[in-house]
């Protein structure tokens, strides 16, 4: 796979969304995890929408990730980098 920053960013804000699939997400977790290992500062941008832009902007059909604990922290932590 061969791809740019921008590019990774982007492909980790839709697969790693909760409305993504199971294996989708677990998919791209092995690929960050990996780019990780090479590129730890671009890793930690690799983060679902919600958490890049602060709300979830599936209003239909949001996953309820945005209202939980787990969320704030992680939005915290992305936020301080």
């Amino acid at each position: 796979m061969t791809c740019n920053a921008q590019a990774f960013i982007n492909i980790s804000r839709k697969r790693l969304c909760k409305c993504a699939s199971y294996e989708t997400r677990m998919a791209w977790e092995v690929v960050i995890s990996m780019l990780k290992e090479f590129d730890p500062i671009l890793a930690e941008k690799c983060v679902p929408e919600c958490v890049y832009r602060g709300f979830c902007p599936e209003f239909d059909r949001c996953c309820g990730y945005c209202n939980t604990e787990k969320y704030q922290e992680h939005l915290k932590v992305y936020r301080s980098i």
